[in-house]
């Protein structure tokens, strides 16, 4: 990834990310000026950085990641920059192709763009570089190297390789997140509303996944047998939630009560109150 496409989005993010701060601390002038700044580097970033075919950058993962997961694409170049994206993932033969800036996007644009399967294929893989292949070594942390521990047990530059980093771990957010399926509502902070929107991944199953937040316990597990998954959550005392399923996901039903769907492209959405509640539903891809 260049770095002038690089400072380019992470100005649009700082700028935006910053007046939503504004606007919640209730300062409108600065909320207004940052947001109009915000636009204008969008508009600067898709001018200089998508062409007409709608490819991004510099044809790299990290650049369309990003650009998904920050909504910088233009509705016309939306499709073929999909096509891009993937595109890039293929020629890794599936594996991450990301640094230090852009794994933490990777995965949650994948799923974004509607391609969890493909996600989850690149989650998956055990070869250099991925996740697995740490696992497979032995890890019970990120290393700073996809590869600090060879195939054949030497270690990479003992004096400059950690073996707890921050950077490639982020995908721990996208396996709580996505994966176990619960996140906070970014409209009402401190887990006072959850979202739970699960990625099946079969090959994981079973998953549990839970967390101690201000409002009160959270937890999330399921399992897959056949084409059908049991989902169980728990709603914080002190919160609501939201239940969200992708369309790929059909026959759901909640403590026992099919969920109203209409079909079509929209998700289906529950809302759900406090306490244990059990999810069922097929998968259908």
């Amino acid at each position: 990834m260049g770095d002038d496409a690089a400072a380019t989005i992470y100005l649009y993010i700082s700028s935006s990310t910053i007046a939503r701060i504004a606007e919640v601390l209730g300062n409108a002038a600065e909320a207004k000026r940052l947001s109009e700044r915000a636009e204008q580097v969008k508009k600067a970033f898709q001018k200089e950085f998508i062409t007409s075919s709608g490819r991004i950058g510099y044809n790299d993962q990290s650049t369309y990641a990003l650009s998904f997961l920050w909504d910088l694409i233009p509705a016309e170049h939306y499709e073929a920059a999909k096509g891009y994206f993937k595109a890039t993932i293929a020629r890794a033969s599936n594996r991450i192709g990301t640094g230090f800036i852009g794994t933490p996007a990777l995965l949650p644009a994948l799923c974004k763009i509607g391609e969890p399967d493909l996600a989850a294929k690149v989650f998956l893989q055990e070869e250099v570089p991925g996740w697995l292949y740490q696992v497979k070594r032995g890890a019970t942390t990120i290393w700073e190297r996809w590869d600090a521990i060879r195939e054949d047990g030497s270690i990479f530059e003992p004096k400059m390789n950690s073996y707890n980093h921050y950077a490639y771990g982020a995908v721990c957010q996208w396996l709580f997140e996505a994966v176990a399926g619960f996140r906070p509502d970014p409209s009402v902070p401190g887990f006072k509303h959850v979202i739970y929107e699960p990625v099946i991944v079969p090959a994981l199953s079973p998953v549990a996944a839970n967390h101690e937040s201000a409002a009160g316990h959270i937890e999330a597990k399921w399992s897959v047998e056949g084409d059908r998954v049991t989902y169980d959550i728990v709603v914080p005392e002190g919160s609501s939630g939201t239940l969200v399923l992708d369309t790929q996901y059909k026959d759901a039903s909640i403590d026992g009560t099919p969920l109203a769907w209409a079909g079509g492209n929209e998700k289906a959405r529950s809302l759900l109150a406090p306490g244990k509640h059990r999810i069922n539903f097929r998968i259908s891809r």
